[in-house]
C-alpha cells in the first residue's frame, strides 16, 4: 500500500493572524479542520500509512489527529528547525517505500489518484508534478512541458515578467525512492520548487507533469481561505459540512447545516439563506439575517438584528445586536459589541474585542486580542495586543 506524506511544518505566516494560535493545516474549513480534508481525499486511493513533518504548534496537529483518525497509521516527523519542503521529506527516508506521494499541508483537491499513479508509472518516472492551469501564476511554481509531458522548464513565483506558463504546482508529487539522491544532507533549508526541481531538470532527469483539471485550491491566503469554505459550503469538495440539514421553510432556504443543541430565540422572525453551516451549541437571536456562504463556529452568539453573509466565524464568538458582517473573517473567542460593522476582506485575530457601533474597514487585518474602542473607525492594520 502506498505510504503519503504530508508536508505540515510551516508557519503558514500569509494567513494571519488565523494562524497566530494555530499551525496552517488546523485553520478551520467549515467547521474542520484543513488538514482532515486532505487526509480524507488521500483515503481514497486506499491509504493506510500517512508520515506528517512538523515543526511550528506540532502538538496540536498530533492531539487532533489522534482523536478523529484512530483507524490510520500515523507517524510524525519533527524538525527542530525548519529544513524546508525537500529537506523536511528526505528527513522521512526511512519511513516510505519506493512510490509516495507528497502533499503540501495547505491544499484542498479533488485528484483521482489511480489516474495520477498510472501516469506515473506509465512514465517511468523519477518525479510527477501535479500542474494545474491558473489565471495569475505568480502565486506558484510554474512549469513548461514538452509534447511527452516532461518538464523542460520550471521557476519558482515568477514576477510578472518572468511568466511563460500557467501551468502551476499544486504542491503534490509522486516520487520513487531514488529522489533522495538528489536532496542533500545539510543543516540550511532545502525546497522543492527553488532547489530539486531546477537540478532535475538540468541534469535531464525523468521528471513529468500530471495537468489536473479539477478542483485545487491553496489555503494559503485570506481570499483562497474564504473561497476554500465556500467550496466546501456549495458542495465542490468532499467532504461537506457536518450538521443535520434544516427543513426548508417561510425564511429558510438552501442547504442549512445545524449541530447539536443550536437555539433560535424565534425562527419565525429570522432568515437564513444557504448554504449556511452553524456549529453546535450556538444562539441565533430575533430579526437575524444569516446569508449565503457563512460558517458559523461551535458556541457563536449572534445578537438581535444581526446580518451576516458570506463569512467565517470561528467558535465562541459573541456578536452583540444590530451589527453588520460581510465576508470576513472572525477568529475564536472574539467579542462584538452592539452596532459593530465588519467590511469584505477584514480579518479579526483571535479574542479581539470590539466597542460599540465601531467598524472596521475592508482587508484591514487586525492581530489577536487587539481592543477597538467605541465608535472607532479602523482603517489600517493593527498588530497582536494592541489597543487602536
Amino acid at each position: 500500500m502506498m505510504k503519503a506524506i504530508v508536508m505540515a511544518g510551516g508557519k503558514g505566516t500569509r494567513i494571519r493572524p488565523l494562524t497566530s494560535i494555530r499551525p496552517k493545516p488546523m485553520i478551520p474549513v467549515a467547521n474542520r479542520p484543513l488538514i482532515h480534508y486532505i487526509i480524507e481525499r488521500l483515503r481514497t486511493c486506499g491509504l493506510e500509512e500517512l508520515v506528517l513533518t512538523l515543526n511550528y504548534l506540532p502538538h496540536k496537529i498530533k492531539m487532533d489527529l489522534k482523536k478523529r483518525f484512530i483507524d490510520l497509521q500515523i507517524s510524525y516527523s519533527l524538525e527542530k528547525s525548519p529544513l524546508g519542503t525537500a529537506g523536511g521529506v528526505r528527513k522521512c527516508k526511512n519511513k516510505v517505500d519506493d512510490t509516495f506521494l507528497v502533499i503540501s499541508g495547505d491544499v484542498m483537491a479533488d485528484i483521482n489518484w489511480e489516474e495520477v499513479l498510472k501516469f506515473h508509472h506509465q512514465k517511468n518516472a523519477l518525479a510527477t508534478i501535479i500542474l494545474t492551469p491558473v489565471k495569475d501564476p505568480t502565486h506558484f511554481g510554474i512549469a513548461v512541458m514538452d509534447e511527452n509531458k516532461k518538464i523542460k522548464k520550471f521557476l519558482e513565483k515568477p514576477s510578472s515578467d518572468e511568466v511563460f506558463s500557467k501551468m502551476a504546482n499544486t504542491g503534490i508529487y509522486i516520487f520513487e525512492n531514488e529522489i533522495f539522491d538528489y536532496i542533500p544532507e545539510q543543516k540550511n533549508a532545502v525546497d522543492f520548487s527553488r532547489d530539486i526541481f531546477p537540478l532535475l531538470i538540468e541534469e535531464e532527469a525523468e521528471i513529468y507533469g500530471y495537468t489536473h483539471h479539477g478542483y485545487w485550491n491553496d489555503v494559503g491566503r485570506p481570499s483562497t481561505y474564504l473561497q476554500a469554505n465556500y467550496d466546501v459550503l456549495n458542495k465542490n469538495i468532499l467532504p461537506g459540512p457536518e450538521g443535520t440539514l434544516l427543513k426548508e421553510k417561510i425564511g429558510i432556504f438552501g442547504d442549512i447545516w445545524c449541530g447539536k443543541h443550536v437555539f433560535f430565540k424565534n425562527k419565525d422572525n429570522i432568515r437564513i439563506n444557504g448554504p449556511v453551516v452553524i456549529g453546535k451549541n450556538c444562539s441565533i437571536g430575533n430579526k437575524c439575517s444569516i446569508g449565503r456562504n457563512t460558517v458559523l463556529g461551535n458556541n457563536v452568539v449572534v445578537g438581535d438584528n444581526t446580518h451576516i453573509s458570506g463569512s467565517v466565524i470561528v467558535d465562541n464568538t459573541t456578536i452583540k445586536p444590530n451589527s453588520y458582517l460581510k465576508n470576513c473573517i472572525i477568529d475564536t473567542g472574539c467579542f462584538l459589541e452592539e452596532g459593530t460593522t465588519i467590511e469584505k476582506g477584514a480579518i479579526l485575530g483571535s479574542q479581539v474585542r470590539a466597542g460599540n457601533y465601531s467598524q472596521v474597514k475592508s482587508k484591514c487585518i487586525i492581530g489577536c486580542e487587539v481592543k477597538i474602542p467605541r465608535d472607532f473607525i479602523v482603517d489600517s492594520n493593527y498588530n497582536i495586543g494592541n489597543t487602536v
